[in-house]
């Protein structure tokens, strides 16, 4: 098997303090599929590229899309607080979904509150709606639709 060399970005991984409370949101609100959970080894990269302590218990979950395996990665952490989001946020996760009118209803559920929604048209006659939302842990996420536009007379 030849392993591709060129650049792809693969997935965002974001530290959550309750993974079934977060799965509620990605796998059962915005549709991701649940590959796998599984718990992070004492000498896991996780430790250290996080820099957590080594004393905090780590599990985590592979989640998938139709068109990307693995396109977001979950890590729980226990035994150990994490800080609270800074403003200005410092990143965002983007994410397409189907429809935003069947998501915010599912999103309120939650307990969620979405930013007002934006919208702006690009070439070749597509029109993009966004909706940002704050998940459970304070992680940024904009949610998008596209649609095909007619074209103009």
């Amino acid at each position: 098997m030849t392993v591709p060399s060129r650049l792809h970005l693969k997935r965002p991984c974001l530290l959550v303090q309750d993974l079934e409370r977060s799965l509620s949101l990605y796998r059962d609100c915005l549709g991701f599929q649940l590959d796998y959970v599984g718990k992070a080894d004492p000498d896991s990269y996780l430790y250290p590229v996080f820099r957590l302590p080594v004393t905090a218990e780590l599990r985590f979950a592979a989640l998938s899309t139709d068109q990307e395996p693995r396109a977001l990665a979950l890590t729980e952490v226990k035994g150990s607080t994490l800080p609270s989001p800074t403003m200005p946020y410092r990143a965002a996760t983007v994410i397409r979904v189907p429809s935003l009118v069947d998501t915010l209803p599912k999103l309120q559920t939650l307990g969620l509150i979405p930013i007002k929604a934006s919208s702006f048209s690009t070439p070749p006659n597509l029109k993009f709606t966004e909706q940002a939302v704050c998940d459970f842990d304070g992680h940024l996420l904009v949610l998008y639709e596209v649609q095909q536009q007619p074209p103009a007379p």
